[in-house]
């Protein structure tokens, strides 16, 4: 498996929730449909929602969250997209 979107190391562990994002985000439609076959729909979908990061443009969050894992749900998009203010405790 050749998953070029996992930057920081050449042996990514994709049950890592920094690895799915990378992929979601910065992965071609092959990367995340390989990430989708390797540990499957519902546990892309358990680190996505489990974890939030933000790295994703709006659009990317849109398309992620609706047509890619098919979320129905609504979520706290503060916590995905990267132009909203880190929270400073």
């Amino acid at each position: 498996m050749n998953i070029k979107s996992v930057w920081y190391s050449a042996k990514a562990d994709l049950k890592s929730p920094d690895s799915v994002h990378q992929i979601l985000m910065f992965g071609d439609l092959k990367e995340i449909e390989t990430l989708k076959k390797t540990i499957g729909q519902d546990k892309v979908k358990e680190l996505f929602l489990s974890f939030p990061k933000k790295v994703y443009t709006y659009p990317a969050l849109n398309f992620i969250k609706n047509f890619i894992l098919g979320i129905d749900t609504p979520i706290d998009e503060q916590k995905y997209l990267k132009v909203t203010p880190r929270p400073v405790r």
